[in-house]
């Protein structure tokens, strides 16, 4: 994968058998799908799952190669240079037919990752003069279009331009109006450029270091996605597969009767704890044993109920502080999947709900089981600070 460019068939089995994996897991039953897998895939910031893009991360592994192989020497860099690269740089070169699978992978991500980063000049033998950023933020065929599109050798590198004083450059047609004072700006703009002994050095625009990651590359050109809103449900001190059930909710596609029907399911819609049809709201909020469980809560702790599920997870604990807001989060987190599981055990297993208090029971459960890790967490922290003897000495 970070050698080779990965065909497209490849890629869309590999989705195929990793989506039905996360989606079905093992079981050869049918089960509906709940989220395209794009969406899936994007950063958890973003509104996705943070399940890697393949297409992407091949990309950017291949990326690393290009990077190396302008900024460092070695065995298989000479190998390339005199096999492709012979007396021109690896920003003036075009894939041809008859190269390797490696090669042509690397010329279709060429241009993409020379756009993101600058190069230091020094011999200035690597670095196009037009193409490349080696002054300023931007090249100079996108800060002089129309300079750029009547210049004869657009593909000049800085040291044959830089070879000669005046500049080794000719154009198809004189100079006049906008276009000279164009050229006297960028003549100004490279005075003091002098050309040294050494290779030129490409910089990574997208770290401070100025060190290629495949991190940096993959978030910036993922990052297409208004951002994710209701994002601190990833950071709650909970399971992750509740974590995964609270981001269903908040979508609204968590597999309720009424969206079966959507579905072209033909059963009964009607809810397993009253009479009314069976939906998202209904179900953790409307539903008798839902409104007493709230109703518990708010008598417990004066937190008034939710009116819907996205006020729940828009504006209905704006008035709390955050931490106060994250413990609330757990609870509620607590009494959903309480509700959810509940309400399978009935529908899948024939089991009978026979009082309110088996919802609590279970809400409870998880209530204790994520302090539990929660306080292991402390005490792990503790263990690494040395603090074990000074707080948790029998």
């Amino acid at each position: 994968m970070s050698f080779f460019e990965i065909p497209k068939g490849v890629l869309k089995n590999l989705d195929h058998f990793r989506s039905r994996f996360f989606l079905q897991r093992s079981s050869d039953k049918h089960k509906y799908r709940l989220a395209k897998w794009d969406i899936l895939c994007r950063p958890k910031d973003q509104g996705g799952l943070g399940i890697l893009n393949l297409q992407l991360q091949n990309k950017y592994l291949l990326a690393k190669w290009l990077v190396n192989l302008l900024n460092t020497n070695g065995l298989w860099q000479n190998l390339l240079t005199n096999k492709y690269l012979r007396s021109k740089s690896l920003s003036q070169v075009k894939a041809k037919p008859y190269d390797s699978h490696f090669w042509r992978g690397l010329m279709k991500i060429k241009d993409e990752v020379l756009a993101k980063g600058s190069f230091e000049i020094k011999d200035g033998s690597k670095a196009r003069f037009w193409e490349d950023t080696w002054v300023g933020e931007v090249p100079f065929k996108v800060k002089y279009p129309s300079l750029f599109n009547i210049v004869r050798d657009p593909h000049a590198t800085v040291a044959k331009v830089l070879a000669t004083r005046p500049l080794n450059l000719s154009f198809r047609r004189a100079l006049v109006d906008n276009k000279l004072v164009e050229w006297r700006n960028l003549v100004a703009q490279i005075t003091h450029v002098d050309l040294v002994d050494g290779l030129d050095n490409f910089r990574w625009n997208l770290t401070k270091s100025g060190l290629f990651t495949v991190r940096s590359f993959y978030l910036y050109l993922i990052d297409t996605h208004p951002p994710f809103r209701h994002k601190s449900i990833w950071k709650l001190k909970i399971p992750l597969k509740i974590k995964i059930f609270l981001w269903f909710l908040q979508r609204g596609v968590l597999l309720t009767k009424d969206n079966l029907a959507k579905k072209n399911w033909t059963g009964s819609q009607r809810c397993c704890g009253c009479n009314s049809n069976e939906t998202i709201k209904h179900l953790f909020l409307d539903c008798p044993y839902a409104r007493m469980v709230w109703r518990i809560i708010f008598y417990a702790t004066g937190l008034t109920p939710p009116r819907s599920i996205g006020h729940m997870f828009d504006s209905w604990l704006s008035n709390q502080s955050k931490n106060i807001r994250n413990l609330i989060w757990v609870g509620v987190a607590a009494v959903c999947w309480a509700i959810w599981r509940c309400r399978n055990d009935i529908i899948f297993n024939n089991i009978k709900v026979g009082s309110i208090l088996q919802i609590i029971f279970r809400g409870t459960y998880w209530l204790r089981l994520s302090f539990m890790l929660g306080h292991l967490e402390i005490i792990a922290m503790e263990l690494v600070k040395g603090g074990w003897k000074q707080n948790y000495c029998l």
